[in-house]
């Protein structure tokens, strides 16, 4: 608790300073006129509009914590993936499942679980349209005008509701006048990646944007017992705008996209053998060399193309129809389609310890209409609704034919399906409303009721060559006797009821409602001053696991979990636009968090499936910058502190199936710290060419991959440095870049797996050039 109020005091002396930093800026302006915010001088920090509140608006002007990037950033940070985004945005996270899911997090809030199904806590949008599912936000930053991190619950504007936060990609829009553009990477083990768009108006009231992206790259990981490599780049995507006026009062916007994805899917690490059962290991296997450090070292078992086919598609309509008085009628339709196929190798070694096949497909309809319009005294208010039907198929085979159990009372057991299918109807409506109280302080306020229902259905199936079958007929004969065994048929269900001990196949529902809500005083003393203060609730949804289950009672679903969220905050833009200053304190209530865990089930004693967490709380702070000292030098360091914990009684197992009492624990997959700092400098060598110089440091403390804080889930931790020089001059930009250049060899997953103890290594130093072009 004194920390608690340490921070409190800390977050309060930080918008303290800030207020009186801004008096001093405007004290020593007050005689010189002041600029016109639509005029700022070109050496100044720019002002970035988004519409994190579904209405454009200057970052500074929003009482919210926002990290928004530019295309500009974006491009000269080398930001090509979502995952990329953890370089910039102080407080976010993110990494990779075993199966080669991105689980992202914002302040300590993610949802650590690779069913394809699964919600997650910080939802995903490209123009407002929901992109629900991790896997299908691989392709988001094709030809992007900007990004907008959104942190903190998010449940009364966007149609997910999600814990953690929302990222909104907003896409480069269609052009009245002809404009066309390029960027060319190239570097180390032959990674190419091209981005070209071509913009203008191609008829009456009617303009179109092209945009496309290849990138494609040699193996980047070797074997460290054989002479093999893999991890290969096979990536494709397209995007086509459309933009129509067929009246004054009506726009419409069409927007096309999607990706083709080919690469193989990254081998893991081996850590350790930890056998997971008494049964004798194979001679080869329980001797197996851990890897050496070298990000590029891993194993894998050889003879298997580890190449993914997954693609995804989507198209939606948006129609703004301005109704006069104001008020402005706004309808977003979407339909998406995503489909899976990629092998996973999860144990690290030569052996088919952990061998997966993952299939799947997910379909989406989404529809969302609302009405905005302003208010008399000043302000704004808006009204609506949205239904989303999701049909979610998800299938993963898994193969155990060398693994320690894989002779069960005797007999052979080559692995087994986890098969289900969901149906999820989610309803909302919602209203916000943002009034001007006065000259300087205003109230931002929303709710949104919203009802979920999921239907699962499905079970773990033999594989289809009947060993599985048998080994569970025998457990039937143990528990009811030989003459009750209800025979399990080659590729039939596995998993047993609790009570019959009869091989089921599941029809379960889950259906949940919620009512989120936001209030917000915004004060602005100053034109660039703002302080605020937040308070928010926020929900993420629950769900069924996908599990290899023996037990029927593994596929219980978890509930929804809430955070009741409080912030204080200031944004300042100080000594005549040279530097701003962003800071924020935060506190969250958590009940229900959703985790993979485990239950005890009376026959099979400890068995994985989704657990909620009764009690938990996350307190921190966060504090960014930019500064331009002098022409041409760019300053922007950033930090984060978040302290999460368990509270209450809460105990279950830990991944190794150790029972023990996590109360006090942080998160898993949850560093303490993190630190950003980027640094560039431009200056003039003849005519209108200009040169740069810059880098970037991005530093996180150390975490744990599970509850218990087993020393061999460890993730310490790790900073990395990138580089990056060159020459623009008019629409060319040529640069040199290097990530990674100290070639640190760190990690950011770490789990056990069968009888293996395995981490996903980070990307090794690359090298590399970038040429892009822009004609307007």
């Amino acid at each position: 608790m004194h920390l608690v109020k340490r921070l409190a005091w800390g977050a309060s002396a930080l918008v303290l300073a800030s207020v009186g930093a801004a008096a001093s800026a405007q004290s020593a302006s007050e005689t010189a006129p002041q600029a016109d915010r639509a005029n700022v001088p070109t050496d100044g920090i720019q002002d970035i509009i988004v519409t994190a509140q579904k209405r454009a608006e200057s970052v500074n002007d929003v009482g919210m914590s926002i990290a928004a990037l530019g295309q500009e950033k974006l491009l000269q940070a080398g930001i090509s993936k979502v995952d990329d985004l953890a370089r910039l945005v102080p407080g976010f996270t993110s990494n990779m499942t075993p199966f080669g899911t991105s689980v992202y997090t914002i302040r300590g809030i993610g949802f650590q679980d690779s069913t394809l199904g699964a919600s997650p806590t910080v939802s995903t949008y490209i123009d407002e349209i929901p992109v629900p599912f991790s896997q299908q936000a691989l392709g988001m930053m094709l030809d992007v005008e900007r990004v907008e991190v959104l942190k903190g619950p998010q449940g009364t504007l966007y149609g997910q509701n999600s814990t953690g936060g929302a990222i909104n990609f907003i896409a480069a829009k269609p052009t009245d006048d002809f404009q066309a553009g390029f960027n060319a990477d190239y570097g180390r083990f032959n990674d190419a990646d091209l981005q070209g768009f071509l913009s203008g108006a191609v008829g009456n009231r009617l303009s179109a944007r092209i945009a496309v992206r290849v990138n494609q790259g040699d193996d980047w990981q070797r074997s460290y017992t054989r002479d093999d490599s893999m991890g290969r780049k096979r990536f494709i995507q397209g995007r086509f705008l459309v933009d129509w006026r067929p009246i004054d009062d009506l726009a419409i916007s069409i927007n096309l996209n999607g990706w083709r994805d080919r690469s193989d899917t990254a081998a893991a690490q081996l850590v350790m053998i930890v056998p997971q059962t008494s049964n004798p290991l194979l001679p080869g296997l329980a001797a197996y060399p851990p890897a050496p450090h070298d990000n590029r070292a891993a194993d894998w078992t050889p003879g298997i193309s580890y190449a993914r086919d997954n693609h995804f598609y989507q198209g939606s309509l948006r129609a703004d129809y301005e109704l006069g008085g104001g008020l402005t009628l706004t309808s977003l339709s979407s339909y998406q389609r995503f489909k899976r196929n990629q092998p996973v190798d999860g144990d690290g070694t030569t052996f088919e310890d952990n061998l997966q096949y993952n299939f799947g497909n997910i379909s989406t309809f989404y529809q969302e209409l609302r009405l905005g319009g302003d208010l008399p005294s000043g302000g704004n208010w808006l009204v609506g609704a949205n239904y989303e039907r999701d049909n979610v198929f998800d299938d993963e085979r898994v193969l155990l034919r060398d693994a320690g159990n894989s002779v069960v009372f005797g007999l052979p057991l080559d692995g087994s399906n986890n098969t289900n299918r969901q149906i999820i109807k989610t309803y909302a409506a919602y209203a916000s409303v943002n009034h001007h109280l006065t000259d300087m302080l205003s109230f931002t306020g929303g709710i949104r009721y919203t009802k979920a229902d999921r239907f699962f259905t499905g079970c773990n199936t033999d594989t289809g060559t009947g060993q599985t079958a048998a080994v569970i007929n025998f457990l039937q004969g143990l528990l009811k006797g030989p003459g009750n065994v209800v025979p399990v048929q080659p590729g039939g269900c596995i998993n047993l009821n609790a009570v019959t001990f009869t091989p089921e196949y599941l029809n379960l529902a889950l259906k949940e409602d919620n009512i989120s809500w936001r209030a917000g005083l915004d004060l602005k003393p100053g034109e660039d001053f703002l302080v605020y203060a937040n308070v928010s609730k926020g929900y993420k949804a629950g769900g069924f696991p996908n599990l290899g289950a023996t037990a029927s009672s593994q596929f219980t679903p978890a509930t929804q979990e809430s955070v009741l969220a409080f912030e204080l905050g200031s944004k300042a833009t100080l000594f005549d636009r040279k530097l701003q200053l962003d800071a924020a304190f935060f506190y969250y209530k958590y009940r229900d968090k959703q985790i993979r865990g485990a239950t005890v089930d009376p026959v099979f004693g400890p068995l994985s499936r989704l657990v909620n967490v009764p009690r938990s709380q996350i307190y921190g702070a966060e504090i960014s910058a930019t500064w331009l000292p002098f022409p041409g030098l760019t300053i922007s360091p950033a930090a984060s502190y978040v302290h999460s914990r368990i509270k209450g009684d809460f105990s279950n197992f830990t991944p190794f199936g150790a029972f023990e009492r996590f109360v006090g624990e942080a998160f898993p997959y949850t560093p303490r710290w993190q630190a950003r700092a980027d640094v560039e400098y431009h200056w003039n060598i003849g005519g209108d060419a200009q040169a740069f110089l810059g880098g970037d440091m991005s530093y996180q403390s150390g975490t744990n991959a599970g509850f218990g804080n087993v020393p061999l889930l460890d993730i310490p931790a790790y900073t990395l440095f990138n580089l990056r020089a060159g020459i623009e001059k008019d629409a060319w930009r040529f640069s040199l870049w290097g990530r990674n250049i100290t070639d640190h060899y760190y990690w950011t997953t770490a789990y056990y797996s069968t009888d293996t103890v395995n981490r996903l290594a980070g990307i090794p130093a690359t090298y590399g050039v970038s040429l892009s072009y822009r004609f307007r």
